[in-house]
This record gives structure tokens, C-alpha cells and sequence, in this order.
């Protein structure tokens, strides 16, 4: 099994280089005011392709008016030597796959991989996730050859098209434009930039579609679930377990002492129950 441990910030890059995974991821896919400077992530990614760690660089969706920074910024880091990012909008994907070195792999990250048929059947019950193959076929012809997911999102173990890598625990529901946390707190970019790192809970009146960009009320008789905001984005806890061989642990749901604990028990192959 390969573990990867996912920081938003080198803020606990020490920490995640003291346990044993195989790869350290940085970013999220929400937000490009969090994203550290140029300068900020070459040195994290040097130092952990110095302790010999796979680097993860998880590129957030960018929005019209981000697409050009987000882009100089993932080149230049780039440059520095081995690395994967996790692309979570088409057009960084494909203006990457025209320009990068072959060095540079290319992965399907979280905020764009997921699909939900729609139902507009008010009792019906949400139909579950799937990978959206459609897409997953394009982005294929131009580099793209792992996918990310979380685990209630379906996909047959046997199609070896992609490489599949698992969220552990947690369920991304839906990203918003304008962020919760900062509208809460009455600020934005760049002043806000530390305010995701301090979650808070809400109730879902309504399903959230991470593809659709709209949301639906909860179907009738269905229990109203609490999620957990970060940032602008939005989880709940997982109701399965991991089954790919590449799974991701992030590291903002876990204390140091919860975090050491977990990554050993996910090297030891040792089942993490999902919530956690």
C-alpha cells in the first residue's frame, strides 16, 4: 500500500516527515489564496524529495479570474524536479499536460473526478457517486493516468486505465466560490488565508452537487447530516472503507498524536475506522 500524507500548508511538513508514508501532498482543492508562495513550496518540495518522498502538488480550481497565477505558479514549482499535481479544473489540466515535463505527473484530484446522476424525483434517494469516465477519457489523452477519490465514490477495481488513489475517512461534499469562512468572518484574500485552518459545523438543508454547481433539497425522510467546513469546502464523515492500494490521509482532521497513530496503523494495513 502507498500513504500519502495531505498538509494544506508546509506548517506540519516536520511532523509528516517523521512518519513513514510514502508521499506528502500540499494544498487543497479549494482555494488559491491559500495555496503557499513560489518560494514557500519549492523548499517544502525539496526537502521532501530530499528524504526521498514522493511530492504531491495540489493545484486548487481556478476560477476566471485565478487561472493565469495558479498556472505560473504550479510552472515554476515544477521546474525544481519530480512532482505530481493534483489538477482539480480542466484547463489547468490540459494548458499542464502541454508544457510540463514528462517528470511531472499529472492526477485528477478530488474536485473534479466525482459524478452524481441526477434525480429530480423529490423522495428519491441520492444514487451513489461514480467516477465520471467521460471526463476521465479526455483528460487520459493528455496525460492524466491517476484519478483521486474519495471512498464512496464506485469504481471497478479491475479497469486499470487509472491509477486510483483514496481519500481516507472523510467525504468531500462541495466547494463553494464564495467562501463561508471568510463571508463569516467578514474578510477575504489575503486576510483570511489562516481562518480555514479552524473548522466549524453546519446542517445540510439541501444536497450539494460537487459537479453541478447547484444544490437540491435533501430527499424526504432522509436524516439532515452535519458536515464540517474548512475553508470553502465541505465534508462529511466517510461511511466506508478504503480499498485502493494509494490511499490519502489528511492531516487537518487529526492531531499529531492522532495523526502518528494513524499513519501507523494505515502502514501496518490495520483498518481505520471511517469517520476518523
Amino acid at each position: 500500500m502507498t500513504l500519502e500524507i495531505r498538509l494544506t500548508t508546509p506548517a506540519r511538513l516536520d511532523e509528516a516527515l517523521r512518519l513513514p508514508a510514502d508521499a506528502i501532498g500540499i494544498g487543497q482543492e479549494g482555494c488559491l489564496a491559500k495555496l503557499p508562495d513560489v518560494a514557500t513550496l519549492r523548499a517544502a518540495f525539496d526537502r521532501i524529495r530530499a528524504a526521498g518522498r514522493a511530492g504531491v502538488l495540489v493545484a486548487p480550481i481556478a476560477w476566471p479570474r485565478s487561472a493565469d497565477a495558479l498556472l505560473e505558479r504550479l510552472r515554476q514549482v515544477a521546474a525544481d524536479g519530480p512532482l505530481t499535481i493534483a489538477v482539480n479544473d480542466v484547463g489547468t489540466a490540459l494548458a499542464l499536460a502541454r508544457e510540463l515535463p514528462s517528470e511531472v505527473e499529472l492526477v485528477a484530484g478530488l474536485a473534479l473526478t466525482r459524478a452524481r446522476p441526477h434525480s429530480g424525483e423529490p423522495d428519491a434517494g441520492p444514487p451513489p457517486p461514480a467516477l465520471d469516465t467521460g471526463l476521465l477519457e479526455l483528460l487520459r489523452r493528455h496525460r492524466v493516468t491517476a484519478v483521486e477519490i474519495d471512498t464512496e465514490t464506485s469504481f471497478d477495481p479491475t479497469d486499470d486505465r487509472w491509477q486510483v488513489r483514496q481519500l481516507v475517512g472523510v467525504t468531500p461534499v462541495g466547494y463553494a466560490r464564495s467562501c463561508p469562512t471568510a463571508r463569516q468572518h467578514r474578510t477575504g484574500p489575503p486576510g483570511c488565508d489562516t481562518l480555514c485552518d479552524t473548522p466549524y459545523t453546519i446542517t445540510a438543508h439541501q444536497r450539494w452537487q460537487l459537479n453541478h454547481g447547484h444544490r437540491e433539497p435533501v430527499p424526504a425522510n432522509t436524516v439532515r447530516p452535519t458536515l464540517t467546513v474548512w475553508g470553502n469546502a465541505v465534508y462529511r464523515p466517510a461511511t466506508t472503507e478504503a480499498t485502493a492500494s494509494y490511499r490519502i490521509l489528511d492531516a487537518r482532521w487529526h492531531t499529531p498524536d492522532q495523526l502518528t497513530a494513524t499513519v501507523h496503523a494505515l502502514s501496518g494495513d490495520v483498518t481505520v475506522p471511517a469517520g476518523r
